[in-house]
């Protein structure tokens, strides 16, 4: 650090004092050289951000033009971590621009400090949740962020370890600990654009990945922004190699765009970007002798037994049509028509298996979405009052965006008529066991599922029509935005949760200016994606009764936009065939005093009949 000559002091005492504090006691100052003030300012700017950050420690002359890049936006987030830095324009030197910048040295303590709690919040956040590609994301992002803390004297620790050394064996141990393995491979020899499909199976130590997004190599060229659900994936292949090249979405990169610009930035710069190569997998394409058939079998691999006897699980608490093969029939031969027609590509032929209604949400949510047969469907009817839940046909859909999903797609059949009366994603298994554990009655936990399920499939479809109807006129809105702590609780305005140590703004809105602000958010939208997980519920009883609350994790994304928090929704069934949502609520942690119980009881003072 340079010292200007005594004659600069004079321009400012101010000046004098702080660039004489060559040890830093008070302030935490750097000068900048450039030909103009502003590359003199993101100089010195720069400079401040090295003290503790070894990313931009490189001689300048040995740096690319991206190289240059990626540091200038790794400057873009010093304003993330440093506040408080003022600003003096000094004179001229041998014909340069000099720019002094400088904060307090309580002001940069409070930078190590703030990003400390953000790394302790991903590596705790990454510990306590039971979903590995959650666990994983948390401790990349954390791993990433450890780049730019630099601060001897108050170390990151993990089990008595270093933080960094730590999180980097414990990605690489999860990403070993993945498998992929092949369960089939179908071959259409009429397909001149992808002849073979090819049925993969998604572990960790034995157990169905959740999600999970992957690129894969096709033959030809790499497809982006597959995903799996359940342990389930598929893919589509111009050409079929001895093994398939498959990398595994360790970054997390476009959420991060979303959630944290402060890590997408620094994913974006080579020096801070880590690379596993645990996450680039070279599968057999056929193992065990496996070969390409014209109709395959992928009902029962190592994945399916682990689905199947969770499912089981489930369906004993259900009241379920028995195996009287006379009654199941009917329900079959739709299940496997509507299955026919996607795999013949001929939708008009089932269409009188639907109402009107239900026609066109299919053409939403299936036909639209170029689907694909993404498992030999297993099926499972279960009666629920007027209608019989028929579940499920796997499907891989590909909408605008470019964006993949796989999906389970359930039918809800009238009894009566023998017709589809509805269409919805179904629910992760995770959360359908969550609801089906509950020690309610059958009606109460099917009523709560289906639910679930409508609501999931209105958001991904951007069924605005369907929210706006099942949204209350008095409706207890919530909706949130990170900025600043707060200590209150729900007040009168503005309404704000305290959430630790995470900066959060809480509003209230009514339910007109909720559904605009969301028709105008759909309209931006390639594609919507929601995650429901780690589940807990409550349902009220004798005057409350038909009043459901249900709290969840939930994983918003889109191409624009995405959020990671806790979605809380009373839900007044009282009729119903018109399900009303009471309280929707949004927070970005968890509030233990604030749960799904604490709903049914007091409703927080919603002045409406739930009260």
């Amino acid at each position: 650090m340079l010292l200007a000559s005594t004659c600069l002091f004079a321009q400012s005492a101010s000046v004098a004092r702080i660039m004489g504090d060559e040890k830093m006691r008070d302030y935490v100052w750097a000068i900048g050289y450039g030909t103009t003030l502003e590359e003199a300012d993101k100089d010195a700017m720069g400079t401040l951000v090295s003290y503790t950050s070894k990313i931009v420690k490189v001689d300048k002359g040995t740096l690319t033009e991206s190289e240059e890049r990626y540091k200038q936006e790794l400057l873009s987030m010093s304003n993330v971590y440093l506040e408080n830095v003022r600003r003096e324009v000094l004179p001229d030197s041998n014909g340069q621009k000099r720019v002094l910048r400088y904060l307090s040295k309580s002001d940069w303590e409070a930078r190590d400090n703030g990003l400390k709690g953000k790394i302790q919040e991903y590596i705790d956040s990454g510990t306590y949740t039971p979903m590995i590609e959650d666990k994983m994301r948390y401790y990349v992002w954390a791993y990433v962020l450890l780049n730019t803390y630099n601060n001897e004297q108050s170390p990151i620790t993990v089990e008595g370890r270093p933080a960094k050394a730590y999180l980097y064996e414990s990605i690489r141990e999860a990403l070993n600990d993945i498998t992929i393995s092949v369960i089939a491979i179908e071959q259409d020899k009429k397909s001149r654009n992808y002849p073979y499909k090819v049925f993969l199976d998604f572990t960790y130590n034995e157990e169905p990945i959740g999600f999970l997004q992957f690129d894969y190599f096709d033959g030809s060229e790499w497809v982006r922004n597959e995903s799996i659900k359940d342990g389930r994936g598929i893919v589509l292949m111009k050409q079929l190699p001895d093994q398939l090249s498959i990398n595994i979405e360790s970054l997390y990169t476009e959420l991060a765009r979303q959630l944290d610009p402060s890590v997408y930035i620094l994913l974006q710069n080579p020096y801070c970007a880590p690379s596993f190569s645990e996450a680039q997998k070279r599968i057999t394409t056929k193992p065990q002798g496996t070969k390409a058939q014209k109709r395959v079998d992928t009902s029962s691999p190592k994945t399916n037994s682990v689905v199947k006897e969770r499912s089981e699980e489930i369906n004993d608490s259900y009241v379920e049509i028995k195996e009287e093969v006379s009654k199941t029939k009917p329900f079959e031969k739709i299940m496997t028509d509507i299955a026919g027609s996607i795999q013949r590509l001929t939708p008009q032929s089932i269409r009188h298996h639907f109402t009107d209604e239900a026609w066109e949400h299919y053409q939403r949510i299936v036909a639209s979405g170029n689907p694909v047969i993404a498992r030999t469907p297993v099926y499972n009817y279960i009666k629920h009052d007027t209608l019989t839940i028929c579940q499920s046909i796997p499907l891989k859909l590909r909408f605008s965006g470019n964006r993949s999903f796989v999906e389970d797609v359930v039918f809800r059949v009238n009894n009566r008529t023998m017709k589809v009366e509805s269409v919805a994603y179904k629910l992760g298994l995770e959360t359908e066991t969550t609801i089906m554990a509950m020690s309610w009655d059958d009606k109460a936990r099917l009523t709560l599922i289906a639910f679930l399920e409508d609501y999931r499939t209105a958001y991904c479809l951007k069924d605005i029509d369907y929210i706006k109807r099942v949204f209350a006129d008095d409706a207890y809105i919530i909706v949130g935005r990170v900025l600043k702590q707060s200590n209150k609780k729900f007040a009168d305005n503005p309404y704000a949760i305290n959430v630790n140590t995470t900066k959060t703004e809480y509003v209230r809105k009514s339910k007109q200016q909720y559904i605009y602000d969301l028709y105008k958010s759909f309209a931006s939208k390639e594609f919507v994606n929601i995650r429901f997980e780690e589940c807990n519920a409550a349902k009220g009883y004798y005057a409350k009764e038909g009043i459901y609350a249900v709290q969840l994790h939930q994983l918003y994304f889109s191409n624009n936009y995405a959020d990671d928090g806790i979605l809380t929704l009373a839900i007044d069934m009282r009729e119903e065939a018109n399900p009303l949502v009471r309280v929707r609520v949004w927070q970005q942690a968890r509030d233990v005093k604030y749960n799904s119980e604490q709903m049914i009881e007091s409703t927080v003072s919603v002045n409406n009949s739930l009260n």
